[in-house]
């Protein structure tokens, strides 16, 4: 991911790896804020079957902001 981007450009980011789906800094934040916290609301009040649902959530947050992460890393290199 060696791109270089004018100073004006906005950065976007691919929300995961086989999606091109692109999201400035603010909206990848916001979208996995809203992701991880309607997990974690959700799980306070549920068991079973649910409470995976939720978990599975929570694991898919942890990857996105992983892989943000990544992608961010790339940007100095």
């Amino acid at each position: 991911m060696s791109k270089s981007y004018d100073k004006n450009e906005v950065k976007k980011y691919r929300w995961d790896f086989h999606s091109n789906v692109e999201y400035t800094l603010e909206e990848y934040i916001s979208k996995g804020n809203e992701l991880v916290y309607s997990a974690i609301t959700q799980m306070q009040e549920c068991d079973g079957d649910l409470f995976m649902s939720e978990y599975r959530k929570l694991i898919d947050g942890a990857y996105k902001l992983d892989y943000l992460n990544d992608q961010m890393g790339d940007e100095g290199e």
